[in-house]
C-alpha cells in the first residue's frame, strides 16, 4: 500500500513526534511505501520504504510557516492523489482522506487557556492572527467535511469534535496511541536508575517525581509545583523537556527540582522515578503516560487529558478534575510515600495497563481503517 503522511516536521524530540515516527517506521517495516510530506526531517538513516517529499513553505513566522505549508500541501497532493492509496495528516492540512486529529481541537485548549489567564493574555489571544487562521482552518476541514475518516486519540477528542462542529460521530474512529513496551519497561530501573539519580546528584533513598513534556504552561508544570510545596516530606521533581522556567521555578518552595532540559534519551529518566505527575490543561492523549504506565509508574493525571479515559483511579494512579486540585495532586503523591506496598502494587497494575496498547494492536486498528476506505 502507498501511503502518504503529512506532518510539517519529522522529529522525535516530543511525544507526539517520537509515536509518529515509530508508527511511520513499524508501517514501512510491514511492507508498505510511505511518502512524508514535511518541511524538515530528521533522520540519518530512514527505512528503504520511507521516501521523503520536501514541502515549500515560508519558515520564519509561525502563521506564514502554518499557511504556505497547508497551500503547498493542497497542491502537491491533490497532483500526485492518483499514485497514493492513503493519505492521512498528522497536522491540519486541507487535502486528506484521514485527520488523525493528533492535536485535538484548538478551540477547546483556547477555552481551557482562557479560564486561567488574565485580561492582558486574552487581549493577546483576541490580537494574535495565529490562532485565528487555525481556528479557521480547523473549521474548514470539520465543517467543510475535507476527510472521508477522522481518527481521533481519545474518547474526549471525539467529544470536543462532536460538540464543536457537528461532526457525525460516525465519522469518527477512536483509536487509542500505543507504545513500544520493550523500549519502556520495568527493567529499566536495574539499567538506568544509577545513573539517572548519579547524573542529578541524587541517592537511592530519594523520592523522584517526574514530569516529562514540553510546553509547560499548557501541561501544568506550574501546578505540580504548588502540589508537592503542599508536601512536608521531602521530594525530587525531575521535570524534562522544553519549556520556560521563569516564574515557575521557586514555585515548589522547600522541594527540589530539577529542570533537565529536552532529553533523547527520556527513557531512562522513568525509569530514575516513582511516579509520574501531569497536571495538564488541556492534553488531546499523552504518549508520556502510557511510557509512563510501560515503564512501570503510577500516573497522576487530570481529566483534561484523554489519556486519562485508561487510568482507573486508586489502582494505576490517580485522575483529578483539574490541575488547580492541588491537594489532590500533593495527597495523591504523599499516598505513595508512605504507602510502598500501595505504591509496587500500583506499578504492576501500571505495566499491565500498558500492555494493552502496543504499536501491534495500535497500527490493527489503523490498518482496518485503511481497508475500509
Amino acid at each position: 500500500m502507498k501511503i502518504a503522511i503529512i506532518r510539517k516536521k519529522y522529529i522525535f524530540h516530543g511525544g507526539s513526534e517520537r509515536f509518529s515516527h515509530s508508527f511511520i517506521e513499524k508501517m514501512a517495516e510491514a511492507g508498505n511505501e510511505i511518502h512524508i510530506y514535511s518541511i524538515s526531517w530528521q533522520t540519518d538513516a530512514p527505512h528503504p520504504n520511507i521516501i521523503f517529499h520536501k514541502v515549500p513553505a515560508f519558515t520564519s513566522i509561525s502563521l506564514l510557516r502554518d499557511l504556505s505549508f497547508t497551500v503547498s500541501t493542497y497542491l502537491m497532493l491533490k497532483q500526485q492523489r492518483r499514485n497514493l492509496d492513503i493519505i492521512q495528516t498528522h497536522d491540519k492540512t486541507l487535502y486528506q482522506d484521514i485527520y488523525r486529529a493528533g492535536d485535538g481541537c484548538h478551540i477547546a485548549w483556547l477555552k481551557q487557556r482562557w479560564k486561567r489567564i488574565g485580561a492582558a493574555k486574552k487581549v493577546s489571544i483576541v490580537l494574535n492572527p495565529y490562532h485565528w487562521f487555525v481556528l479557521i482552518l480547523e473549521r474548514m476541514i470539520l465543517k467543510g467535511h475535507r476527510f472521508r475518516k477522522i481518527i481521533a486519540i481519545s474518547k474526549m477528542v471525539k467529544k470536543e469534535i462532536v460538540d464543536f462542529y457537528g461532526i457525525a460521530p460516525s465519522d469518527i474512529e477512536v483509536v487509542y496511541n500505543g507504545v513500544d513496551i520493550d523500549r519502556y519497561h520495568p527493567s529499566n530501573r536495574e539499567k538506568y536508575r544509577g545513573e539517572i539519580r548519579k547524573r542529578h546528584g541524587l541517592t537511592d533513598m530519594d523520592f523522584v517525581v517526574l514530569f516529562v513534556g514540553s510546553g509547560f504552561e499548557r501541561k501544568g508544570v506550574r501546578y505540580l509545583l504548588k502540589a508537592v510545596a503542599l508536601i512536608k516530606d521531602p521530594v525530587t521533581v525531575l521535570v524534562v523537556g522544553r519549556g520556560s522556567a521563569t516564574g515557575i521555578r521557586k514555585l515548589a518552595s522547600h522541594q527540589r527540582v530539577i529542570f533537565c532540559g529536552p532529553r533523547e534519551d527520556s527513557y531512562k529518566y522513568y525509569a530514575a522515578a516513582e511516579i509520574f505527575v501531569f497536571p495538564t490543561l488541556y492534553e488531546p492523549f499523552g504518549n508520556v503516560h502510557l511510557e509512563a504506565l510501560a515503564s512501570g509508574l503510577p500516573v497522576i493525571t487530570t481529566r483534561n487529558s484523554g489519556a486519562s479515559e485508561l487510568i482507573k483511579d486508586g489502582e494505576h494512579g490517580f485522575v483529578v478534575s483539574a490541575p488547580e486540585d492541588l491537594g489532590t495532586i500533593a495527597g495523591g503523591i504523599q499516598d505513595m510515600i508512605h504507602n510502598r506496598d500501595k505504591l509496587e502494587a500500583m506499578k504492576k497494575n501500571a505495566r499491565q495497563l500498558a500492555e494493552q496498547f502496543t504499536f501491534e494492536s495500535h497500527i490493527k486498528a489503523i490498518k482496518k481503517i485503511y481497508d475500509q476506505l
